[in-house]
């Protein structure tokens, strides 16, 4: 003790004047400093303001009390030029440590560093030290400016020249910098070194520690630094259990956040609308909306009022699950509960809006957010503009944009990307092309997203030469191409049977080091196989195993497609089985191939085995697989099984395609010879799903057109299975090939109309001019038709039929 108290010596006592600088005292301080360059007698009246004897402290108030940092600078300046004068010295006296600390503090804040570098310099050569609450302040102004190095010295400045640390108020600010630049190893000594100083650390110091590790994701070890601090199970403050909830949901783990939540009540830790607002707003993220419904209940029974940010969660959460009427519907809650919408509240509910297409509800909330004087901003005329590009109405866009920069907005890249996007969307490729030349112009580079979106747009429009003058102008503005770009290039050149364009594509994209996906490696196998090229397909695959990229389902399809298009069935099937063995489940289309590849061989017995197996691994045949075999069975002449497969698909409402009905026409038609036949027709027997051939036959046998009987034989088909809308598209496709509807093609569709409960519109399907011979003829095929239907469908025809005789007779 006899060694260390001489080193103790008394900080200078500031003796605060009895007289404090008031507001008009500093006014006229500052007013006669500003004129010290055009007043020569600015000295003197600055004397007059601040007669002498002028003590420190009194000089530090002064200091204090001006706003500018070089008036204070030009106080100290005449103060020490005054004491000279008064003393009748040579030298200029030393810095004072009080005035010159309230210095220190103003140039800080003022963010004057190298200015309080200097005075620093000149108070250590006068060997004059500044307050440690002065280098306290220093510290927390350096950390605010993120100036790590700086904080951390004059931190050490404070421990080496008053052996402790700065106050826990600066020294937090230092900490929390060193937490937010995950400088963990330095963050944790800081806090130590605080904690073992009495007084060092509060309890934000904790809680700044333990919210770095939260976002880290590491809850645990802030739970654990509370608890070594305040003891296990003990979180001793609302706020530490918001920090701790935040962290938990931001890894994803909702559960033990709203366990935290029921931890604070047995507690006796009141939650808060922060605790509540930060539950939901992960919640809303993940659209989890019964469980938000909840804490909404939970908030108004402990009579707590959502702010902005809880609704603006639950809208947000709505609009994310596509219920934007919902959310609409939290706006007037929000209104009547008094609460004031904000400009995210109107951005969320504008663009959920726009993706649910009410784009012209969307316009008109924002003129509402303009009448309750909220100022919408870039994304709010975004959203709208991509909305109503995609609607294909590009003058209301266009009116927007110009809305948005006579409202002091500049269009960005996002705004010039949602208008490009949203013309693309729309076919109209040309004019997003036409923005992007405006882009240009206003100095904005597309990035690589809006080059992707009108390089895939381009595509589509098959105008390759442009999508690929478009590539080549993103190398030279050095826009990296991702490997969406290439891969969309390569599958647009393979769709236009370019296959040695899409080749180089891929070579180049392969020398500029980006490593193809499952989709560039499928393009180029697809292309392959459209050329029968299968040895290079099968290289292809080998190389994509090669680099470690794993053939997916549609790799092994289109193989297979390649060999059964070949009719290379032991290839497909070598396939299909290493596809297996691998555990990549084959799907329709895999199937359809091997049965395409079957039929092709003329092996159909083959081909239906693939289909029960099909069927039995729980898939259900597409248009493509029925048409493959209705076509096949055709050829063949095997026209009951054609049939079958035929119903089969329409109990399956599973719609034919212009395809399938071709084959269905020319297969009647050509097999009509084997359908008229006694083996065939003894073959058939009523109710034995067998309609098709029936009436086909009949009506062949009654001398109609083969192909006006097919059409209509197809019609009623669908006719009874429900499928009206289909046969009526048949009656426009038989006009353009020249068919016209006849008397059973109108029996055929009232059986339509009154299979689907629509009995009343059946006279919509008459001609203008229906003669009593043709009606006649159509009541004689009713006792051949209602062998096919329900009873009560074939009286509601019959019905129908009698009333229009009626009609006729009464005509």
């Amino acid at each position: 003790m006899s060694r260390l108290l001489p080193r103790i010596t008394a900080l200078p006592s500031r003796h605060r004047s009895h007289n404090p600088i008031s507001p008009a005292l500093a006014e006229s301080l500052a007013q006669v400093l500003a004129t010290r360059s055009t007043n020569p007698a600015w000295a003197r009246s600055l004397a007059a303001l601040l007669p002498s004897p002028l003590s420190d402290g009194r000089l530090a108030d002064a200091v204090e009390s001006l706003p500018d940092p070089d008036l204070a600078l030009a106080l100290l300046s005449w103060s020490r030029s005054h004491s000279r004068r008064q003393h009748d010295a040579d030298a200029i006296p030393a810095p004072t440590p009080i005035a010159h600390s309230a210095l220190l503090r103003l140039l800080a804040r003022s963010g004057r560093f190298d200015a309080v570098e200097d005075t620093l310099q000149e108070m250590s050569l006068a060997g004059v030290a500044p307050t440690g609450a002065c280098l306290g302040a220093l510290v927390a102004a350096y950390a605010d400016a993120g100036m790590e190095g700086k904080a951390a010295e004059m931190c050490e400045r404070v421990r080496g020249q008053y052996g402790m640390l700065p106050a826990a108020t600066h020294a937090n600010r230092l900490l929390r910098l060193l937490v937010e630049r995950r400088r963990w190893k330095d963050a944790h000594k800081l806090y130590d070194e605080m904690l073992a100083e009495e007084g060092g650390a509060d309890d934000y110091s904790t809680c700044v520690m333990v919210r770095g590790l939260c976002l880290e994701g590491q809850v645990e070890k802030g739970l654990k630094l509370i608890e070594a601090r305040w003891g296990a199970g003990c979180v001793p403050h609302t706020v530490f259990y918001n920090v701790l909830i935040d962290g938990y949901c931001r890894r994803g783990d909702m559960g033990r956040g709203l366990l935290l939540l029921g931890e604070m009540e047995t507690k006796v830790l009141l939650p808060t609308v922060v605790t509540y607002g930060t539950l939901m707003s992960w919640l809303g993220r993940k659209g989890d909306l019964e469980k938000i419904t909840c804490l909404l209940s939970e908030m108004r029974e402990r009579r707590l009022s959502p702010n902005v940010q809880i609704y603006n969660s639950v809208i947000d959460a709505l609009c994310k699950c596509r219920s934007a009427a919902q959310a609409m519907a939290v706006l007037k809650q929000m209104f009547a509960s008094g609460c004031d919408p904000d400009v995210v509240t109107f951005n969320t509910l504008i663009s959920g809006l726009c993706r649910e297409g009410r784009v012209l509800e969307a316009e008109r909330l924002l003129r509402e957010a303009i009448k309750t004087d909220v100022n919408p901003n870039l994304f709010s005329y975004t959203s709208l503009i991509h909305g109503f590009c995609t609607r294909g109405e590009v003058m209301a866009a266009s009116n927007l944009l110009v809305e948005m920069m006579e409202r002091g907005y500049t269009p960005d890249e996002v705004t010039f990307g949602a208008l490009i996007h949203g013309l693309v969307v729309a076919g109209q490729v040309s004019e997003a092309l036409l923005v992007r030349e405006k882009m240009t112009v206003r100095q904005l580079i597309p990035d690589v997203n809006i080059y992707n979106v009108l390089i895939s747009g381009l595509c589509k429009k098959q105008m390759l030469p442009a999508a690929r003058n478009l590539l080549a102008e993103m190398l030279e503005q050095n826009v990296h191409p991702d490997k969406f770009i290439y891969t969309t290039l390569i599958d647009g050149f393979i769709r236009s049977e370019s296959l040695g364009e899409a080749r180089k594509i891929f070579e180049f994209m392969e020398q500029k080091g980006i490593q193809p996906d499952v989709v560039g490696y499928n393009a180029m196998i697809k292309g392959y196989c459209q050329f029968g090229m299968m040895n290079e397909a099968i290289l292809c695959m080998n190389s994509m195993r090669k680099v470690g990229c794993i053939p997916d389902e549609f790799t092994y399809t289109t193989l297979i497609t390649g060999y059964g298009k070949q009719g290379n069935i032991i290839g497909a099937l070598r396939l299909l089985c290493d596809m297996m063995k691998r555990r990549c489940r084959p799907n329709v289309v895999t199937y359809s191939s091997l049965i395409n590849g079957y039929c092709k061989l003329g092996d159909t017995d083959a081909a239906e085995g693939i289909f029960a197996n099909m069927q039995s691994d729980g898939l259900f045949p597409n248009v493509i697989t029925y048409t493959i075999l209705i076509d096949s069975l055709f050829k063949k002449d095997e026209v009951i099984k054609a049939a079958v497969y035929f119903e089969h698909m329409l109990l399956n409402r599973c719609s034919p395609s212009d395809i399938t009905l071709h084959c269905l026409v020319t297969g009647l038609t050509n097999s009509m010879a084997c359908i008229i036949s006694p083996n065939c027709s003894s073959t058939v027997k009523i109710h034995d799903k067998h309609a098709l051939l029936d009436i086909f036959k009949g009506l062949v046998n009654d001398k109609w057109d083969p192909r006006n009987s097919a059409y209509n034989a197809i019609i009623f088909s669908l006719c009874r299975h429900n499928m009206l809308g289909k046969a009526l598209e048949i009656i426009d496709k038989m006009a353009n090939k020249g068919y016209s509807p006849d008397s059973v093609t109108f029996i055929s569709l009232l059986y339509g109309f009154c299979s689907v409960g629509k009995s009343r519109d059946w006279r919509s399907i008459l001609p203008n001019e229906f003669r009593r011979d043709q009606l006649e003829i159509a009541s004689r095929y009713r006792i051949l038709l209602n062998q096919y239907v329900a009873k009560s469908v074939g009286c509601e025809v019959s019905s129908a039929l009698q009333l229009y005789l009626e009609e006729c007779r009464s005509s």
